[in-house]
């Protein structure tokens, strides 16, 4: 099975049918459920979205989505809405397919909402996979953003388990907390969309489709 494959199977598959969350944005709700992966699926599929190896990611970096094109260090081309993934083989590789699937839906579907909430329910979204799938905790739940994630998840998992509303809405103090975890990460700015400037200024993403 191609890369192209293994990806389109984690998102069309039994894990990811069971991911619904709404978590709070500007006002108004933003909500997250299967049909959000599908519409990643089908545009890899039509081949609006590709699916790449990666040549030139940083150290530690397992994947990433290209809402515009960019320069590889050697001079070559990657396109936009492009979706590198170094690996599909396990667990935790899925979940980072997860997470940039959803920066790569947020894009298509032109969803109106800040970097540092973009990242955030990205990573519930991973964490989701994770506990979803049986990966231990150690793996993939170290300490900062992840742990964080993980208190997100474990509160949404329990009202999966109620099944008291069919798309539950993430704990309000965890979310906060998860966005903070975010802003605060060197891997994201204060003046990057997912710093402080999505957090306290709005500053998005390219969601061009």
């Amino acid at each position: 099975m191609s890369l192209r494959s293994h990806v389109i199977a984690i998102l069309e598959g039994s894990t990811v049918a069971r991911i619904r969350f709404r978590f709070p944005i500007a006002g108004s709700n933003v909500t997250i459920a299967p049909q959000t992966f599908h519409r990643v699926s089908r545009a890899i599929r039509a081949g609006a979205v590709h699916v790449a190896v990666p040549t030139d990611l940083a150290a530690g970096v397992a994947a990433q989505y290209n809402d515009v094109a960019r320069t590889r260090a050697d001079g070559t081309a990657v396109a936009a809405n492009t979706l590198e993934v170094r690996s599909t083989v396990g667990r935790l590789d899925g979940s980072f397919v997860v997470h940039e699937s959803l920066h790569c839906a947020y894009d298509l579907l032109r969803t109106g909402i800040d970097g540092n909430a973009e990242e955030a329910s990205a990573y519930v979204c991973s964490a989701l996979y994770c506990r979803m799938t049986g990966l231990p905790k150690p793996r993939w739940a170290g300490p900062g953003i992840y742990a964080q994630a993980e208190l997100v998840a474990r509160t949404l998992l329990a009202q999966y388990q109620r099944g008291d509303v069919a798309i539950p809405t993430v704990g309000l103090a965890e979310w906060a907390a998860l966005r903070l975890s975010v802003a605060l990460h060197p891997a994201y700015p204060a003046s990057a969309p997912g710093g402080f400037s999505g957090m306290l200024l709005g500053a998005q993403y390219t969601h061009d489709g």
